[in-house]
């Protein structure tokens, strides 16, 4: 994608998250999250990072719902999921205003995870 491309979907992925919530390239994490969840998000954005791509975590989106971390230059939320149901991880791809890939915690890193 070209440099015009990136900088469009960074602005309408900036435009999807509440103005509050908007800090890019910053790693956020909750006291209930385990620390599977937390590696991989971790994981994730340190990768993010070394390809220059701007990204969110608990980025909350106007709508309310909560993503655990955007790819601002692809639009791509990236949920971390460890016991949740299949139900919930349908409703989210459904609800979401962009495309969600889903990445197991716990697991070994890889990139391709998250391709």
């Amino acid at each position: 994608m070209n440099q015009a491309g990136i900088i469009r979907n960074r602005r309408e992925v900036a435009n999807l998250i509440r103005v509050s919530n908007r800090k890019p390239n910053c790693l956020v994490w909750h006291s209930g999250e385990t620390n599977e969840h937390i590696q991989m998000k971790l994981e994730i954005c340190k990768y993010l990072k070394k390809q220059g791509i701007e990204f969110y975590t608990e980025a909350i989106f106007n709508s309310g719902l909560r993503a655990d971390v955007i790819n601002a230059d692809e639009k791509i939320c990236y949920e971390v999921y460890e016991s949740e149901g299949m139900e919930s991880l349908k409703e989210k791809r459904n609800t979401y205003p962009i495309e969600v890939r889903f990445v197991k915690a716990g697991v070994v890193w890889n990139e391709k995870l998250i391709q």
